[in-house]
């Protein structure tokens, strides 16, 4: 069976995405692959043709049990003979399995990497050895990478004493310069043919919105939810507290959301995670424990209420939107809190460097530090946000992206000359009483506000005092932002950051070196102005009909429910779209809409087609 027909047969579709064919290619012919790929673009794909294309069965490295059911279930969907290997099964499933692997009827089995080193699986692989292996998510092997699993280091090992070595195909989402090296070193990785395809996801709107707490914070959540009703999404928070607190808050307005943390029992997060993907629920609050692996694909927005620790993490939770193309949005709320609090956790959670010596995770430490302060960066920054984590990794960027916050809320250069001096001269004042403070103060201070804090600590008597009065105070934090990203004032970081001046300060306090920057107009005119919206909509078909959609949709799902998996397992909704357009009356006509293949066609083509044919007697009823 050649690619395409596999393609067709098992997928429904006739073209691969870009870059797939080539690296499918490199992996029939025999070669190790390391491929770099956006979340969306397909990656799993590249290992699933190969594995119907080749004799023998392909071992796939997958770290989170959920990703390997989302997976396994999908194939079998399509006919494709595939199954998992995880710790929720009982002895006598797994020995099912290991049965059906020993006998050749798999073509897929989906482990994780702790598996490696058990008994049972060595022998499996010992006297049955994998003609691929392929290793998803595969940052998960690096030290320099956000989500490091000294487990995938199993793995060469294991390969190593096989009678033959297979073929090694590693993939993942989030992989810079330096990790990509890693990846390759730490899998042995012979000679391999490496893509970098991009990271850019055109379709997907991001946006950073400044916040001055966690009741404004909560305030904006509510009014971007209270706009998207209609639409699936997620709320990441930092802590599982937030997680239950803003859980408890969408309850009280009557949102039908759904919450997700590690302190939850294991089948009610289960539970959850179905409802989720059932579309029972329409909103998901969770930790970062929730995701990986979820190929949900109508997921219209991903907003994170608490800053990420990494733009890794970041990347890859807000790729979890528009997984099917659609127009999506990425919103992030920001708040100084979140940088200490992300900084506390990277010191007191890194259970994964448990079996690093002292030199490794001092090393590992200072990894994390240096992703949190560009992560703090991207935050903050008033440049283009698609393009500031393209050059993060690695890519060229156009100056503006026209699909982001900064760049529809407009941004002209300005002279901040007069304000730089007032906030460096006020960090001088506070230098000369021995005291250092955080920004919030430093613009309390410059506003000239009356709180017991202030005049406690008598900052009130600064000849700085109130020398900015009636400038807000998120436009103060704003600049003295602008100016410690500009060098000209240093930010401590840590738990307790506090802001210092530096060489640099000199150019402004007495060499008057006029200081111009990028600002955000909103901002700095103290408008607030709605979150800019993508202006991207999604492309209908332009025969599509109504009506017959919303039928549609509810037979998909009666027929998932029949079937115990989430309706975008049956048909996608672009499918549904274009069944609406084209109206097919024929098995032939079906299979002729991108994404339905021969398999989910002799499931579900009949009732598809009923379907129509109902909705088409009803419309057009014959005159008697």
């Amino acid at each position: 069976m050649t690619p395409e027909e596999a393609l067709k047969k098992y997928f429904g579709y006739t073209q691969f995405r870009p870059h797939q064919g080539g690296i499918i290619s490199q992996i029939l012919e025999g070669h190790d692959v390391l491929g770099v790929m956006p979340t969306g673009a397909g990656k799993s794909l590249c290992y699933q043709i190969p594995a119907l294309c080749l004799p023998g069965w392909t071992l796939v490295i997958s770290p989170l049990i959920s990703l390997m059911q989302d997976q396994v279930t999908a194939l079998m969907q399509s006919g494709v003979p595939a199954a998992c290997l995880n710790s929720a099964q009982d002895e006598a499933a797994q020995r099912q399995i290991y049965a059906r692997a020993y006998r050749g009827e798999l073509r897929l089995l989906y482990v994780a990497p702790e598996r490696l080193e058990t008994a049972g699986f060595r022998n499996l692989c010992e006297q049955n050895p994998p003609i691929l292996a392929a290793v998803d998510e595969a940052h998960c092997i690096s030290q320099w990478g956000q989500d490091f699993r000294p487990s995938y280091l199993h793995l060469p090992a294991l390969l190593e004493t096989l009678p033959e070595r297979p073929r090694i195909a590693a993939f993942t989402a989030t992989a810079t310069a330096a990790v990509r090296e890693d990846i390759a070193r730490l899998l042995c990785l012979r000679d391999p043919f490496t893509l970098v395809s991009g990271f850019d996801r055109p379709n997907l709107y991001f946006g950073v919105r400044a916040t001055q707490g966690t009741l404004d914070k909560k305030n904006l959540l509510l009014q971007f939810l209270d706009a998207r009703r209609e639409k699936s999404g997620i709320i990441y928070c930092s802590t599982r507290k937030m997680v239950d607190e803003i859980y408890g808050l969408l309850c009280t307005r009557g949102v039908a959301a759904g919450r997700y943390h590690a302190g939850m029992a294991n089948e009610e997060r289960q539970q959850i995670q179905e409802d989720f993907l059932y579309d029972r629920l329409s909103v998901m609050v969770a930790t970062n424990a929730f995701g990986m692996g979820i190929d949900k694909p109508n997921i219209s927005y991903v907003l994170h209420f608490n800053m990420p620790q990494d733009l890794e993490s970041y990347y890859q939770e807000a790729g979890r939107a528009g997984r099917d193309g659609e127009p999506a949005e990425c919103l992030l709320l920001y708040n100084g809190q979140d940088v200490r609090t992300a900084d506390y956790m990277i010191s007191h959670s890194r259970e994964a460097d448990a079996e690093l010596d002292e030199e490794a995770r001092a090393r590992v430490m200072e990894q994390a530090r240096e992703r949190l302060r560009q992560m703090t960066f991207y935050s903050t920054t008033s440049d283009c946000l698609r393009g500031f984590f393209l050059r993060y990794f690695g890519e060229r960027a156009p100056i503006s992206c026209g699909n982001c916050s900064n760049c529809l809320a407009g941004q002209k250069e300005q002279d901040i000359t007069v304000e730089a001096q007032k906030i460096v001269s006020c960090v001088f004042r506070l230098h000369q009483r021995r005291r250092t403070v955080g920004k919030s103060t430093i613009a309390a201070i410059l506003r000239g506000a009356k709180t017991e804090r202030i005049t406690q600590a008598g900052f009130d008597s600064l000849s700085t005092y109130g020398i900015m009065k009636g400038t807000p105070q998120r436009t103060l934090i704003y600049l003295i932002e602008l100016l410690t990203k500009a060098g000209y004032l240093t930010d401590t970081g840590g738990e307790y950051p506090v802001i210092q001046l530096n060489e640099r300060s000199d150019e402004i306090i007495r060499q008057h070196r006029p200081v111009t920057a990028r600002l955000r107009e909103d901002i700095m005119n103290a408008r607030e102005k709605p979150e800019p919206q993508p202006q991207k909509t999604v492309e209908l078909p332009a025969d599509l009909d109504p009506a017959l959609y919303d039928r549609l949709t509810k037979l998909r799902a009666r027929l998932a429910n029949n079937a115990g998996v989430p309706p975008y397992i049956i048909f996608s909704n672009a499918v549904l779209r274009e069944i609406a357009a084209r109206k097919p009356h024929t098995d032939a006509g079906l299979l002729e809409i991108p994404g339905i293949g021969e398999n989910k066609l002799n499931r579900y083509g009949r009732d598809f087609l009923n379907c129509i044919a109902d909705y088409e007697a009803e419309s057009h009823p014959t005159d008697v």
